[in-house]
């Protein structure tokens, strides 16, 4: 059975992706399309280029925290700016050099054309407010179409630029443009894989769903739960084209709570599981009976 894979943004809780993909993989659903944003995208990128879930799992766990490197002189100056009543010129928290270098190490430079599984990373021009979309198989796209599609970029720095949270990681200057997060405009990117010909497409979204979260009490969660509400308005109106969306349901865990990693993973996993007849269901029914799973 084909189907393409969308894998959302959400912080530390991306790593739910990888609970889903090894619950797939069981059922015998492994996707032959996949496209990711943001955390999606790390999870979408090192499995399309052959990680498996349990090499995913060791990767994710590496990943925190040592390879976040905060960006203390360019806070340090654009304080002192913004004193002297300048405009700051620092433009991100992290840097973003150190998961960079780490995703080039585990890719080993690899382009996307070097990947064999069809694959898509959403990034966004912030300056033009362009989508941008990575691919290694050229699609056709509609003429009227105000999406900019790269294709053959290295993998690293695809996914670099879709995890570029505003305010928090640093944009990254791809071809002139300057890049960040993909969840801006498209946090869930089963149009892509619809553009891409999978027939159907299963959405694994992690963002907010309408709860109440009351441990929004910081700059790095109110700037991670004001992305995920705007993200979830796109995404609410975008989802429409998937045969199945799963929510995990794990809005409750923090973008940084590294402690609750393995209960992400666990959740997603145990979440597909649970659903895996409604999931098999939507695969294989007519395009007129596609189906949704909401919390």
């Amino acid at each position: 059975m084909r189907f393409g894979l969308a894998l959302s943004g959400g912080g530390i809780r991306g790593v739910a992706h990888i609970g889903v993909l090894k619950a797939l993989e069981e059922e015998g659903l492994v996707p032959s399309w996949i496209a990711g944003t943001s955390a999606g995208s790390i999870v979408a990128g090192l499995y399309a280029y052959g990680y498996s879930t349990q090499e995913l799992v060791r990767i994710a766990v590496d990943l925190q925290p040592k390879y976040i490197d905060p960006n203390f002189t360019g806070l340090a100056l654009g304080f002192g700016q913004w004193i002297m009543g300048m405009e700051p010129c620092v433009d991100g928290v992290v840097k973003g050099k150190a998961i960079e270098k780490y995703l080039k190490k585990l890719t080993d430079s690899a382009r996307m054309s070097d990947i064999r599984m069809p694959l898509a990373i959403t990034a966004v021009d912030i300056n033009k407010a362009d989508s941008v979309i990575f691919l290694n198989k050229r699609i056709n796209t509609p003429d009227d179409d105000d999406t900019v599609y790269i294709y053959d970029m290295f993998l690293y720095k695809a996914i670099r630029a879709s995890i570029a949270i505003p305010v928090i990681f640093k944009p990254i200057i791809l071809g002139g443009k300057r890049l960040v997060d993909g969840g801006v405009t498209n946090n869930l990117p089963i149009d892509v894989l619809k553009r891409m010909g999978a027939k159907k497409v299963i959405g694994v979204d992690l963002g907010y769903n309408g709860q109440i979260r009351s441990d929004v009490d910081n700059i790095i969660e109110i700037g991670s739960q004001a992305l995920d509400i705007m993200a979830y308005q796109i995404t609410s109106f975008k989802s429409h084209g998937a045969d199945y969306i799963l929510r995990p349901g794990i809005y409750d865990v923090a973008i940084r709570d590294s402690r609750k990693l393995m209960e992400c993973i666990d959740r997603g996993y145990n979440s597909t599981k649970e659903n895996i007849k409604m999931i098999r269901k939507a695969i294989i029914s007519s395009p007129s009976t596609s189906l949704f799973y909401r919390i």
